[in-house]
């Protein structure tokens, strides 16, 4: 069977995937988007993640941090009768999002930019000759086939064509390695469209809920609750667990877990006035999964990056979220960004290790362990995954582009950099 060859493949359509994907197709590259489920959009559908966090500065007003690609998705979303507005939370500034308009958002974005998309798409294998990737391994119902490309993209989120590449890794996943704990976001109804949340009788309920329940809710201060835009659906953000999050197994035993206490946790909201008739609506896909395994870059991002704000020559695009690291389930720790209110992302960062035409986007972009709690939000990934689609159409063989090129063209793009 004849291998098909593109100019650049991008595995992986959430936001950093679709930003790659449109970034390089806008710049005459022949690119291919290849996406495991039918829709795009990563967490924020598939997990149902509905809140954007990174686009914009954490000030007393909505500065923006992130443009170009990120900001065409906003405003596909706009079009579709959505508010794209955002609101300060505790920690940032966040957009709430209807799951349906996303994904259609999405589609347009891509399939506007003529991005050759395919859905349904399975990474198996990738094929490797010394420091250049050659070709990946793709399967679908119909069986498997080989891609090639002059260059490829990892915005898988769980770093998948790295690991099946052969590059290192600085956080290689695993039961015994030390992961952010994964969440099961709900989308509930029956809740009176004028109700207003009584968070600290919500605080009382769960405290007595844990003192007797073995399914304890882990997020003591009662989680993250808001309305979602064109609807009266609210979404709860309450269960954390532990996991892997790699093989089939460990992700069986979380998911399975998180349903039952969906409908358990229900319980203890229904004690609450208004709230009586509360009922789960949906859960997504899949569980959302925050932290499994990372790739070495050339330039890994530090946490002393984010808490001096610093400032590059060759950076290539900006992180303003706070360095959120869950560091068990219900206990997150959010570390400053100083500076200006962001810092930035070096080209080396979106470079593999030991592969010169592999690009990294979103989640699987280098960093340390602190540094990934401001890069992993889907805001940032936007800005990322666009940097790195630009830098893989400008990519010849064995000839990585400048950080100065890749600046120039995202600045075409209307990108802040």
């Amino acid at each position: 069977m004849k291998t098909e060859h593109f100019d650049v493949v991008v595995v992986g359509g959430g936001a950093a995937g679709a930003a790659a994907a449109t970034g390089a197709s806008r710049l005459g590259a022949k690119t291919l988007l290849l996406e495991r489920y039918g829709f795009l959009g990563g967490a924020a559908t598939n997990s149902q993640v509905l809140a954007y966090c990174g686009f914009f500065l954490g000030h007393d007003s909505a500065v923006p941090s992130v443009l170009g690609v990120g900001r065409d998705l906003l405003n596909h979303i706009q079009d579709l009768g959505f508010d794209t507005s955002a609101r300060k939370s505790k920690n940032g500034w966040v957009l709430s999002l209807d799951p349906e308009s996303v994904k259609l958002a999405f589609d347009r974005l891509v399939l506007g930019a003529k991005v050759d998309l395919c859905l349904h798409s399975f990474l198996v294998a990738a094929h490797r000759e010394g420091h250049q990737l050659q070709s990946i391994t793709v399967a679908d119902h119909r069986g498997m086939r080989d891609i090639s490309a002059t260059c490829f993209v990892d915005a898988s989120g769980e770093a998948t064509l790295s690991s099946h590449a052969g590059v290192s890794m600085s956080q290689p996943g695993g039961v015994a390695a030390h992961l952010q704990p994964a969440s099961m976001p709900m989308r509930i109804g029956g809740i009176a469209p004028d109700l207003v949340l009584d968070k600290e009788r919500l605080i009382e309920l769960i405290a007595q809920h844990n003192m007797h329940s073995d399914l304890k809710i882990t997020r003591a201060d009662g989680g993250f609750m808001t309305r979602l835009p064109g609807s009266q659906d609210v979404w709860w953000l309450v269960i954390d667990l532990p996991t892997a999050g790699l093989s089939g197994p460990d992700l069986t035993l979380v998911e399975t877990d998180a349903r039952e206490r969906a409908q358990y946790h229900l319980q203890v909201l229904r004690k609450l006035p208004g709230f009586e008739k509360t009922h789960l609506l949906s859960t997504g896909p899949q569980i959302g999964i925050r932290e499994t395994r990372r790739p070495y870059s050339l330039e890994d991002v530090t946490v002393q990056d984010g808490l001096s704000g610093k400032r590059r020559a060759d950076a290539i695009a900006r992180a303003s979220w706070p360095m959120e690291v869950h560091e068990s389930p219900g206990q997150a720790r959010y570390l400053p960004i100083g500076g200006e209110g962001f810092f930035d992302i070096p080209h080396g960062a979106i470079q593999a290790k030991g592969i010169l035409n592999l690009r990294l986007a979103g989640r699987v972009v280098g960093s340390d362990t602190q540094a990934y709690g401001s890069l992993r939000v889907m805001g940032t990934a936007f800005a990322t995954g666009h940097a790195a689609g630009i830098s893989a159409a400008l990519h010849q063989p064995a000839q990585v582009p400048s950080s100065n090129a890749v600046r120039k063209e995202l600045v075409q793009q209307n990108a802040l950099v």
